[in-house]
């Protein structure tokens, strides 16, 4: 097995997932230590995990400083620029109010003043706290959809690594420098499909693919008595994880193509790769 087979047996995902035996840990960090093509394939794979992991992080949302600022312009009122007339008033002559009247009439201006500012300072504490709760939810709603983004994730490379190890899956390998005539536009490319053998399901593994413009999407293709036979198209953001295509019962070789997003009935495209039964 070369260096490039051994990278491509699954043995980084199960060593950086924690889920490979003593045996092949040791065995696999030799290798790091003797190859750095193992190196990298180790490194490529753990930065890929801490580049999700690090999508998943929630950030404030970008309005809210905008929409604090409103409502404080709001709530400003502007001062008057209008001048109050002079006018003069004549002595009016009122008969003379009881000093207790006074001091009624005092303590109600106080209580009314003491009840109007509670009322203010409540009302600003339940606008605050009101803002909060909403932040709150929208900030817990935003961490359950990231959790269950997550968990899916999960899900995927339990799969992978379940298929990995199946005894009935068949593994084709697809090399870049395995493709005939032009060769391939980049002779480093490789994927891997999974073919179960009872079912027949096929499952797809990128192992290095470059990322496709913009308007176009890599398809795999199955070519069955020399015709090319759709097996379904390949979403570039499951990364390393094994995702299932169309079920092909019987084939001779798999091979990848560059098409336009959405696929062809037959391939228009340059081939990336290409792998034997």
């Amino acid at each position: 097995m070369n260096i490039q087979e051994y990278i491509s047996s699954g043995i980084v995902e199960s060593y950086v997932l924690g889920l490979a035996e003593d045996s092949e840990r040791t065995a696999f960090e030799q290798m790091c230590t003797l190859h750095a093509e193992v190196r990298a394939a180790r490194d490529a794979f753990e930065l890929s995990l801490e580049q999700q992991a690090l999508s998943a992080a929630v950030a404030p949302p970008v309005t809210l400083r905008q929409n604090i600022l409103q409502q404080l312009a709001a709530e400003t009122v502007p001062e008057s620029n209008s001048i109050t007339p002079v006018v003069q008033m004549r002595p009016i002559r009122r008969s003379p109010v009881p000093m207790a009247m006074r001091y009624v009439a005092a303590a109600a201006v106080v209580l009314l003043v003491a009840s109007a500012g509670l009322n203010i300072y409540y009302f600003n504490k339940y606008r605050d706290y009101s803002q909060r709760y909403d932040q709150l939810l929208a900030q817990q709603t935003e961490l359950a959809k990231n959790n269950n983004a997550m968990q899916t994730r999960m899900g995927n490379y339990e799969q992978t690594i379940k298929g990995l190890t199946n005894p009935y899956m068949a593994k084709i390998t697809m090399e870049g420098k395995d493709v005939p005539n032009n060769g391939s536009p980049d002779p480093r490319s490789l994927a891997t499909v999974l073919w179960d053998t009872r079912s027949k399901d096929v499952y797809l593994m990128v192992n290095n693919l470059p990322m496709p413009e913009t308007g176009k999407q890599y398809q795999l293709w199955a070519i069955v008595d020399n015709q090319p036979v759709d097996a379904g198209m390949l979403d570039m953001s499951y990364g390393h994880m094994m995702v299932k295509m169309k079920n092909i019962p019987r084939a001779q070789l798999f091979a990848i193509t560059l098409e336009q997003r959405g696929g062809s009935s037959t391939p228009k495209g340059p081939m990336y790769v290409m792998g034997k039964v």
